[in-house]
């Protein structure tokens, strides 16, 4: 009887932690740029009616204070259009304490949306020469360069999956198995790109 009432007792706590360890965590107040640090230096970072707005002039990245290794996070980017080789990128697991940044992205662009790129880990993983057609196949029609597009990334040991408007793109299994910061990017050639909708949520090992 004793047990009994001490898993009546315990049983709403234990459900209340998995719920906090599932739960959404927002990347973006959606008013300040707090929670967020430029590795670089930037012409534009400012947090404009709900959106993050970035423009650079050269490479950099911007990184989230949070960390994660074991997650799923997502966002809704809107690209410029004045510039046909834009690129950006939804970033994971980044480090940079040997000076240098390493970790993977998602990339936003038109070239490969979508796909997963090692930096400082590999370059492309995903597509592959092996799996281009493949990578083709699924893409297509999946992304407008000028519209709102949501991007998700869902990233467990070392798997990583990646989505775009809610089909998947991305599937590679060689990942290492590290925590990093998240991060958004601008390669440094066109104009604003912009963020929205910024969340993430740990997932189980």
């Amino acid at each position: 009887m004793k047990a009994k009432l001490l898993l009546l007792f315990f049983l709403p706590l234990f459900m209340q932690a998995e719920n906090n360890h599932n739960k959404w965590v927002s990347l973006f107040d959606g008013k300040t740029t707090d929670g967020w640090t430029p590795r670089g230096n930037v012409q534009k970072f400012e947090a404009i009616n709900g959106e993050l707005h970035l423009l650079s002039k050269g490479n950099v990245w911007v990184l989230s204070d949070l960390k994660m290794k074991n997650f799923e996070v997502e966002c809704e980017v809107k690209i410029p259009l004045d510039y046909e080789k834009f690129n950006s990128g939804l970033g994971f697991r980044l480090s940079n304490g040997s000076g240098k940044f390493s970790g993977y992205q998602c990339e936003i662009d038109r070239a490969k949306p979508s796909g997963i790129y090692g930096i400082g880990m590999g370059g492309w993983l995903y597509p592959s020469k092996a799996t281009q057609e493949e990578y083709i196949s699924r893409i297509k029609g999946k992304f407008s360069a000028d519209k709102w597009n949501h991007f998700r990334v869902v990233c467990k040991g070392t798997e990583a999956k990646t989505f775009i408007n809610g089909k998947l793109i991305a599937e590679v299994s060689d990942l290492k198995s590290v925590s990093g910061h998240f991060g958004i990017q601008h390669h440094g050639k066109g104009s604003t790109v912009r963020f929205r909708n910024l969340r993430s949520r740990e997932i189980e090992d």
